[in-house]
């Protein structure tokens, strides 16, 4: 007979109960990864035929408890019950969607906060500033991710959480026009190459594989991984990009958007389009699951083209009642291979973790974009950000538009940001 083990989950309602399944923790490799065995529902009252001297040796443990969305608090629900089975410490899973994850844990009083919040690592410049958040130090583990997504929760030279998901754009194309991945560039522009501008407006997001092709990051990035505020593209790397949008801007039409792009793409008058993971089931809609793929953008600079990435995580509160108890679930549980492929499983989000990508591969949209994001970079989420946008994208259209010596005109924006970040 098995125990029951009890996991409360929150979502704006009275507790219930889940069913109890067994999540083994181990490697994808050795065939380990998830190991389930159902038990009935059992309720969360006490029974009535528990003794005193029962109860005194049962003592109930401090439950973690962990605020999350609808989706991560369903995808935690079989690693929480492995956790309280091995280690009698219960955890409560809060869905805090409909009132704000982030909001709500930046509004939680000390005594009310979570052990741990799952969110987006942009989310880190806020926590942090406001004491929310404490240091993670993922060890070897790191070495089972993206690297991009463990350096997403670098900030300011301090780990501050386990990535579990990664968005980043692609090079897609119909397979009618790219039937395998381009060797060159110049393969992706034969194809006919659609990169929306934003009604002339600019989209350095977007652009940004082609500028990092030429080793020109938007900041510089320190020795543990994280961004300083000092500009990256303030150098002879950011100067040569800025001189082949000049040489090259045959290839961008400054009025397109993603609609017209899109009414390119059926027409055949484009056959590749840097977009994300949001316009996948457009694709499939229009040329069929097997009429379409996801690529790496390849390289117009001559180094690694490296798109921007949108990273959610796990992270451990600064308040958290049972700090070490916390952490070790983060670490040895959420961390692990299962516990990153339940993740993917119940949340269908692409993984950050390789053991499950590796086990995404049935799913199109998570495999191929995954695959074309295993170089990206995460976004940055220092506030000297805030202070590129405008600068950075009204300059890559002036260049395109042949507004003015290439040269000149990146110069003026590294200066204008400075200023800008300077205050």
């Amino acid at each position: 007979m098995c125990k029951s083990f009890l996991i409360q989950v929150l979502k704006g309602a009275p507790l219930k109960t889940t069913k109890r399944s067994l999540f083994a923790i181990g490697s994808i490799a050795a065939a380990s990864a998830l190991v389930l065995s159902g038990c009935a529902a059992e309720t969360a009252e006490p029974t009535a035929s528990a003794t005193s001297s029962e109860t005194e040796s049962a003592a109930p443990a401090d439950p973690i408890v962990v605020w999350g969305d609808d989706l991560e608090v369903a995808a935690l629900e079989d690693v929480a019950l492995q956790f309280e089975a091995d280690t009698g410490i219960p955890v409560v899973l809060v869905d805090q969607k409909a009132a704000g994850v982030r909001e709500s844990f930046v509004a939680a009083p000390a005594a009310e906060s979570p052990d741990i919040v799952l969110g987006a690592h942009d989310w880190q410049g806020e926590l942090v500033s406001n004491g929310l958040l404490a240091p993670l130090e993922l060890g070897d583990r790191a070495a089972g991710f993206i690297t991009g997504s463990v350096n997403a929760f670098n900030y300011d030279g301090v780990q501050y959480g386990v990535p579990y998901t990664q968005e980043n754009v692609a090079l897609v194309c119909t397979t009618a026009a790219m039937p395998s991945a381009p060797a060159t560039f110049d393969d992706a522009v034969d194809a006919g190459l659609a990169i929306s501008l934003n009604d002339g407006t600019g989209d350095p997001y977007h652009m940004y594989a082609l500028q990092t092709s030429f080793g020109a990051t938007v900041f510089e990035i320190d020795e543990t991984g994280g961004y300083t505020s000092t500009l990256g593209m303030e150098n002879e790397q950011g100067f040569a990009f800025a001189q082949w949008l000049a040489d090259n801007a045959d290839i961008f039409d400054l009025s397109n958007n993603g609609d017209i792009v899109k009414e390119q793409v059926l027409a055949g008058d484009k056959g590749c389009w840097i977009t994300g993971p949001w316009n996948a089931s457009w694709f499939t809609e229009n040329f069929g699951e097997d009429g379409w793929a996801a690529y790496a953008i390849p390289s117009a600079g001559g180094e690694t083209a490296a798109q921007f990435s949108g990273v959610r995580g796990v992270m451990l509160s600064a308040n958290s009642k049972n700090p070490v108890a916390a952490t070790k679930f983060i670490l040895d549980y959420v961390a692990s291979d299962a516990g990153q492929v339940a993740l993917f499983d119940a949340s269908g989000r692409i993984p950050s973790n390789l053991a499950a990508l590796e086990a995404a591969a049935d799913s199109k949209t998570a495999a191929e974009f995954g695959a074309a994001g295993v170089n990206a970079m995460p976004m940055p989420a220092i506030p000297a950000m805030n202070s590129v946008w405008a600068f950075w994208g009204s300059t890559e259209v002036a260049i395109i538009g042949g507004a003015g010596d290439p040269q000149e005109l990146w110069q003026k924006m590294c200066d204008d940001i400075n200023a800008a970040i300077a205050g």
